[in-house]
């Protein structure tokens, strides 16, 4: 009898495509690090393929096994080569290194996406670069731009020639941990810059004589599909019709994006493998069952292959009107593949077939590896591949058709169990992306699922080839089947109701998300007993920090990058967790966008206590969803009795919730210990009578041992001068810049008591990011040999002290600043 490992070996040598996959994506993921520069990788790719080529005849086992690493070597090479894309000469990126006013002339690749922000219609699409005006000098160059504008543009479609006057640069993410990878999002798509266009009068159509191009014709069908939506149906129906028939989720509102999300229901609105699969399947068995009415195709032909060949047009037109891009092109391969191993009954086959989906699309682009839709979607497949065939009840064999009610059971079944092993093959990518456990996913698949793709989705591909024959039939298609959406999205907003449906849930590390898929693997090796075990075990670890949070002896004090706006976390050695503001000036909830993913990417259940320094927004207006989900025991304020925005509807939220609600005095210690504090320094009632909102903001000071942090606010030099002539200890290692570096705080005598050996200035980009901080205080700082870290441009600041030692890393750089 073989040893097991003698048994893997045979295995791998008989299915050499999966290990060539996950050598592959291993590449990839190595590739990331930049641990080896490209030369070095392509000399060791050159030794192993004349290695392999040696021993071809003599050892070609050995031959076939050094195919392993040359796979793991090539994921590397080809992350590279796409990483350095944007660098090339003649990208358009490789010009445009910030933010600039340009003239661009290109042709419009994409159709016009329309939304609207705060009763504003903004219009977005992608421009297909070919010229540059920069410094009165034009350039020929290439790469798509990102751009928006507001208002519509009825008048433009894609293929298009243009000209435009834009403020153009790279496209940006928060960078702080957690948050959403925008500048990623686009870069998988082969975006590397993003802008804004004033308004239409900026725009200028190019009366350029060009051969009709096939190219742009599938976003010219979406263009005109989605403002026949808009203009048949209600703004609700609409903008959910055209994230399944069209692939676009920009008409898809907010507050129903998070029903979706509520219900766990969101993957429907993005065009997959499961619309691609549903789709072809029901169009497979549908047409299955229809040729075999036909006596002379079952004699003459195998009917299962034509059922294939009739339901594949069917796919390319679904992914034509999707738009036929990397997701849309990546699904059709998929379910393409999973429905040939399903009709030729060659269900084996079928993850080696994922497998091959899989090393085909990353050959291609290896960037969508690093985003949540191709994670999930394979994910979610490999899951039904591995597990359906294990839990799906057998069919009962008997001489008498089975009864309808029985036919329908057994349909039902099958469909949760669909629905189940999917969730639960996707379930630790949900949590790191989505964070939260829809508890009613499954069920709710088992409804929604079916009325919005095979309802919704083939009267909407009907109506399609109608708008251009004759449009009332169209508008008639897509209100039949709209009366599906609006049934799914009734059940989705009774869902959301229900306490519980969803539950938030902190960010798994990358070891609980590899235990995860050994978990699945025994269990699918039918080790069941022990991968009940190691589940256990899994859960208990994921939550141990919610019921025994950690006391890690140390201090940990994050800066974050949230735009123009403030957000400090302090972790203390006894444990206490504590976050000092909330906000910034953008349209988002920067608490629900970035701060409350960052926690709980740090693995952070609850909050102590937070602090509101000031009653502005950009120091608040994330704190409502702060509150909501991390459930803090105080929340400190100033007692200032300006109330901006929604300020007073947090401290009626946090009222409500049973948070205390405290004005600190000066000298209180919010938090403190054997050897660490966190003290109010000011500036309750030491203003007097002073109407300026920033100066009355509170300041803090945090010690550990021979280590401290001071947090300032957005108090001006008034207040610093007060400060002064109290005579309080105002030395810190690291100062947070006051009102994010303006040129009315942190005057020279302030910053003499400080003696800094770091600044951090919390800025992000808007109309007035010149200011801040403002060059006067750069000037001043450089002469003081004071190093600056700006959080826009440096992202996330992390400083962790054992009251000795202090080490402050920047996010995504390696380089940290060390004090000792």
């Amino acid at each position: 009898m073989p040893t097991p490992a003698a048994a893997v070996l045979r295995w791998c040598e008989y299915n050499i495509l999966l290990p060539v996959t996950i050598c592959f994506i291993l590449g990839i993921s190595a590739g990331r690090s930049h641990f080896l520069p490209e030369q070095v990788l392509i000399i060791a790719l050159v030794l192993l393929i004349g290695a392999a080529l040696l021993l071809h005849h003599r050892q070609p086992r050995a031959a076939l096994f050094l195919s392993l690493p040359i796979f793991f070597l090539v994921g590397q090479i080809n992350l590279l080569h796409h990483l350095a894309k944007p660098h090339t000469a003649g990208q358009l990126a490789a010009l445009l290194t910030e933010e600039r006013r340009v003239t661009l002339v290109g042709t419009l690749a994409s159709m016009i996406e329309e939304s609207e922000q705060d009763g504003e219609i903004i219009s977005r699409f992608e421009l297909e670069t070919e010229e540059v005006l920069l410094d009165k000098t034009w350039q020929a160059v290439r790469g798509r731009v990102r751009l928006a504008m507001p208002g519509q543009a009825d008048d433009l479609r894609p293929g298009l020639s243009l000209m435009l006057l834009a403020k153009v640069g790279p496209s940006e993410s928060f960078n702080t941990p957690g948050a959403f990878d925008y500048q990623g999002h686009l870069a998988a798509k082969g975006i590397y810059l993003s802008g804004w266009i004033d308004g239409r009068a900026d725009v200028l159509l190019l009366d350029r004589q060009r051969q009709p191009n096939l190219r742009w014709l599938p976003e010219q069908v979406r263009q005109k599909a989605g403002r026949f939506l808009r203009q048949h149906l209600s703004p609700e129906l609409a903008g959910v019709y055209q994230a399944l028939l069209i692939g676009s989720q920009a008409a898809v509102s907010p507050q129903l994006l998070e029903q979706f999300r509520d219900a766990g229901t969101l993957h429907i609105l993005s065009v997959s493998g499961l619309h691609m699969g549903l789709l072809g399947l029901m169009n497979g068995l549908l047409l299955n069952w229809l040729l075999r009415r036909s006596e002379w195709l079952l004699l003459h032909t195998h009917v299962p292959t034509l059922a294939l060949l009739g339901t594949l047009p069917l796919l390319l037109v679904y992914g034509f009107i999707a738009g036929l891009n990397t997701p849309v092109l990546r699904a059709m391969l998929m379910a393409t593949a999973v429905l040939a191993a399903l009709i030729l009954r060659r269900r084996h086959d079928m993850l080696h077939l994922l497998a091959a989906a899989a090393l085909l699309v990353l050959a291609c682009n290896p960037l969508p590896l690093f985003t949540a839709s191709f994670q999930l979607s394979f994910s979610a497949t490999a899951a039904l591949i591995l597990f359906l065939p294990q839990i799906m009840p057998p069919t009962a064999e008997s001489d008498e058709p089975p009864k309808l009610l029985l036919k329908i059971a057994r349909s039902l079944l099958a469909a949760l169990l669909v629905s189940v092993v999917a969730t639960l093959g996707t379930l630790p990518f949900q949590l790191f992306y989505f964070h939260r456990l829809p508890l009613l996913g499954p069920v709710l698949n088992l409804i929604v699922e079916p009325l919005l793709c095979l309802w919704a989705l083939p009267w909407g591909l009907l109506a399609i080839p109608c708008l251009f024959l004759y449009p009332p039939v169209a508008a008639l298609l897509l209100k039949i089947g709209s009366l599906g959406i609006w049934v799914g999205l009734r059940c989705n907003a009774l869902a959301s109701l229900i306490p519980w449906a969803s539950v938030w849930m902190i960010s798994p590390n990358a070891a609980e998300i590899i235990f995860y898929g050994m978990l699945l693997l025994l269990w699918s090796l039918k080790y069941r007993q022990t991968a009940l075990i190691g589940a256990v075990l899994l859960v208990l670890h994921f939550t141990w920090g919610l019921w025994f949070p950690p006391q890690p002896g140390k201090s940990t004090v994050a800066f974050l990058d949230i735009g123009q706006g403030s957000s400090v976390f302090l972790h203390l050695p006894d444990g206490s967790r504590i976050l000092a503001d909330a906000g910034n000036i953008g349209r988002q909830n920067i608490g629900e966008q970035v701060i409350a993913p960052y926690l709980w990417s740090q693995r952070i259940w609850r909050l102590d206590q937070v602090l509101i320094s000031h009653p502005h927004r950009d120091h608040f207006s994330g704190m409502d969803f702060i509150l909501r989900h991390f459930r803090p025991k105080i929340l400190w304020i100033n007692g200032d009795p300006h109330r901006e925005e929604n300020y007073q509807q947090i401290l009626d939220q946090a009222a409500g919730q049973g948070v205390q609600v405290l004005i600190p005095e000066n000298g209180r210690r919010l938090a403190h210990g054997t050897n660490f504090a966190l003290t109010v320094l000011g500036m309750t009632g030491l203003l007097g009578h002073s109407g300026e909102v920033n100066d009355a903001a509170l300041v803090l000071r945090y010690q550990h041992g021979k280590r401290a942090f001071l947090l300032p606010g957005d108090i001006g030099k008034q207040s610093e001068d007060i400060l002064l002539q109290q005579g309080i200890e105002l030395k810190a290692d690291i100062l947070l810049a006051a009102h994010h570096g303006s040129r009315t705080s942190t005057g020279e005598d302030f910053l003499t008591a400080v003696q800094p050996h770091l600044i951090v200035v919390s800025a992000g980009r808007s109309a007035r990011q010149k200011y801040f901080p403002a060059a006067a205080n750069q000037i001043l700082w450089q002469e003081k040999r004071i190093p600056v870290h700006i959080t826009r441009e440096q992202g996330t600041m992390t400083c962790t002290t054992t009251g000795i030692t202090l080490e402050c890393r920047p996010f995504r750089q390696i380089a940290a600043y060390s004090f000792r």
